[in-house]
């Protein structure tokens, strides 16, 4: 599950905004908004162009993506 308000805040941080970012995806700016808010899936392709875009380190990842949620499945 995608970390909503920890990706918001990096699109805020790296001064850019849904609709710029959503080209690169490619989807438009209402589907990307529903893949944060863990509306509708994302895939590993977006969520590789999310980092590059958001500039998220490879050491971060799980911050971002791996939610409470997903990290208890296996529990």
């Amino acid at each position: 599950m995608v970390n909503t308000a920890k990706i918001k805040g990096r699109i805020v941080e790296k001064g850019k905004t849904i609709q710029l970012i959503a080209p690169k995806i490619p989807c438009s700016a209402y589907t990307l908004g529903q893949k944060i808010a863990n509306e509708t899936p994302i895939n590993l392709e977006e969520v590789i162009t999310l980092c590059k875009e958001l500039d998220i380190k490879e050491n971060e990842f799980a911050e971002f993506f791996l939610q409470n949620g997903l990290q208890n499945t296996t529990r």
